[in-house]
């Protein structure tokens, strides 16, 4: 199987390959390079593969979590004045 490289660097996986490793539209692979070649190897276990894993009852403010998370994170390594 062969593909075309275009000006952008893109390519566009032949069905075949398509079908074997399961992927569908919107679907991430990942790039392994092993000294002169890579695979591509479907991109499971992101980050984006928990969206919906823990129920909640109401709306979350993931931006003020995460200034919440970073604020505190930042006080850790602050160094700590001396008297």
């Amino acid at each position: 199987m062969f593909a075309k490289l275009s000006k952008k660097g893109q390519i566009t996986l032949p069905a075949e390959v398509r079908r074997l490793l399961k992927l569908r539209p919107g679907a991430r692979v990942r790039f392994v390079v092993e000294k002169d070649a890579a695979r591509i190897l479907p991109a499971e276990g992101g980050i984006e593969s928990l969206k919906g894993v823990v129920k909640v009852d109401t709306p979350q403010d993931f931006k003020a979590a995460r200034h919440k998370a970073m604020e505190e994170r930042s006080r850790e390594k602050a160094p700590r004045a001396r008297r």
